[in-house]
């Protein structure tokens, strides 16, 4: 059994009769269990769930674009197979002008609960107060959707999610919402995760590295638009260094699915790499 947390489109979300999951994670991860000869059953459970359920073997694995961090890694071993970073998200014309965490001081921010970018968005509260400036507003909500809709509402002046996600929303929001900004941080590499010492982390690797192989990786990367090139921009040269030994290409598209167990191959903490501000959007 596979653990998942939806709705997070176009990552993982229901269809029109709400009880089904489709999107970018089922589809992959129906691919990799073809793979293997095996039918994946989903179970949809909230997002701080999941790694304590996989610790408490009540599932074999979980797809959730759960980013791959040092903190994470002595209660689970992790299968890379995608690279998303984050974004920004905004009401077109609202004149917020966001390049960064910092940038962020004294708005109201709607984000998922439990997500790396709940810990960015406290980090950059404190640099706003030790900077004599008001803190972030951190709103936390269930999921991905909840955000967009809290933004939005009116309640947030700002949305903070993966890359894939802030850019769905905004392809699909009739021009009223803009991704002002977008990033990667030193742990944006996602993963599968699986319990400690599994046995399953070899042939999921095995099974994505030829997926990768075939194109159809890419062809399910296509369709859901969550490859990090989709608008065309190169990774800056400072996080290609960091992100080639992890199976990352210059362009953002993973090469090769790594198998990562040790805390020590990650170092803790969060170092961001941002692109530059989008004109025309605040």
């Amino acid at each position: 059994m596979f653990a998942t947390n939806g709705p997070n489109a176009p990552i993982v979300f229901f269809k029109g009769d709400n009880k089904t999951l489709t999107g970018y994670t089922i589809d992959l991860g129906n691919a990799i269990g073809a793979k293997l000869g095996l039918k994946v059953e989903w179970k949809n459970i909230s997002f701080d769930s999941i790694l304590p359920g996989l610790a408490a073997g009540r599932y074999d694995a979980a797809m959730s674009s759960f980013s791959i961090e040092h903190e994470r890694l002595p209660t689970a071993d992790f299968v890379s197979y995608y690279l998303s970073g984050g974004g920004f998200l905004i009401k077109k014309g609202s004149g917020i002008k966001v390049n960064s965490f910092d940038d962020l001081c004294g708005y109201r921010v709607s984000v998922k609960k439990g997500v790396s970018q709940v810990e960015a968005l406290g980090d950059a509260s404190t640099y706003c107060r030790s900077h004599g400036r008001k803190p972030v507003k951190i709103l936390q909500v269930p999921d991905s959707n909840a955000a967009v809709l809290t933004l939005q509402s009116g309640r947030a002046d700002v949305a903070v999610n993966d890359k894939p996600q802030v850019l769905y929303a905004a392809d699909r929001s009739n021009g009223q919402l803009c991704v002002t900004s977008v990033y990667q941080t030193s742990h944006s590499i996602a993963g599968i995760a699986v319990p400690k010492n599994s046995s399953l982390a070899k042939p999921l690797q095995a099974a994505v590295n030829s997926l990768l192989k075939s194109g159809e990786y890419e062809r399910i990367s296509d369709k859901w638009g969550t490859n990090v090139t989709k608008a065309g921009t190169e990774l800056s040269k400072k996080y290609q260094k960091i992100a080639g030994p992890w199976g990352v290409g210059s362009d953002g598209r993973i090469v090769e699915s790594k198998i990562f167990k040790d805390p020590k191959e990650i170092k803790p903490g969060h170092t961001y790499y941002y692109q530059p501000l989008r004109k025309g959007c605040a």
